[in-house]
């Protein structure tokens, strides 16, 4: 069986996409599957739709791509005090604006999961699908852990939270072959969080994040890309998008060379 790039939340940025896609290429996956969420803060909401259909077209739907049903409707007005200073509401507005009619109803017509070989996908936790609950701790893993010890192949991948985690019902049904890859047992229920390309959310690294699933040796890895993020950033600001999106791609040093020059 090929390996499988299961890539999440990229969030409208582009340079992010691309690099990722780069280094998939490169990393002997025959398949993509894409965890929901492309859409949201960044600047490149329709480009970033454009690539997921080309590529595969195999998706689960994500709450901001959700929420476009309720934000493309005529006349409907976010209702966040100032929402133009809001990066959750603005991002939602922009792709409205900027993402093909077409596009957007097939956002709308994906699914909240469905299964890969050796696995199931989906952008939040199993139970209550449509709250797009967080798996964040072992005590939020749990429900999905119980739903999917029920299937033949009880390994899930999942989204949303911006963070690449672990949750297992048993300490040993994971081994570990690097500091970023591992093995699961077969039969033993396991709950993974890709990360995100296009918001990852990790406090010491803001790389694009994602992973690599060899279903035949039940291996999966963390990625990591490097991109041009201070051009994602100034896409962000140039796209008249919230500072505050575009400062949480940036790390430190990133964020005061950023800084100069929007004052400057």
């Amino acid at each position: 069986m090929p390996k499988i790039a299961l890539l999440s939340d990229i969030h409208a940025n582009l340079p992010a996409l691309e690099a990722v896609l780069r280094e998939v290429k490169s990393s002997g996956a025959e398949d993509i599957v894409f965890l929901g969420d492309i859409v949201g803060y960044g600047a490149s909401p329709a480009e970033c739709v454009k690539w997921v259909r080309k590529l595969s077209g195999q998706m689960v739907i994500g709450n901001h791509d959700a929420a476009l049903g309720v934000y493309r409707k005529s006349g409907y007005e976010p209702p966040q005090t100032n929402w133009r200073r809001d990066d959750y509401a603005c991002g939602l507005m922009h792709a409205v604006k900027t993402v093909p009619n077409e596009d957007l109803d097939w956002l709308l017509a994906q699914p909240y999961r469905f299964g890969i070989p050796g696995a199931i996908v989906a952008h939040a936790s199993l139970d209550d699908p449509d709250l797009f609950n967080y798996i964040e701790d072992q005590e939020s893993s749990d429900p999905s852990l119980e739903l999917l010890a029920k299937f033949p192949d009880p390994v899930g991948f999942f989204g949303h939270t911006h963070i690449q985690r672990v949750f297992t019902t048993n300490d040993h049904s994971v081994e570990w072959l690097s500091k970023e890859k591992f093995h699961i047992e077969a039969g033993e229920p396991c709950v993974i969080t890709v990360g995100s390309v296009g918001q990852p959310r990790e406090e010491d690294n803001r790389k694009a994040s994602w992973a690599l699933w060899d279903p035949e040796h039940r291996t999966v890895e963390f990625r990591r890309t490097e991109y041009d993020r201070l051009k994602a950033a100034r896409d962000i600001v140039n796209a008249g998008l919230p500072l505050d999106a575009a400062l949480r791609l940036l790390e430190p040093e990133e964020m005061k060379l950023f800084l100069r020059e929007c004052v400057s």
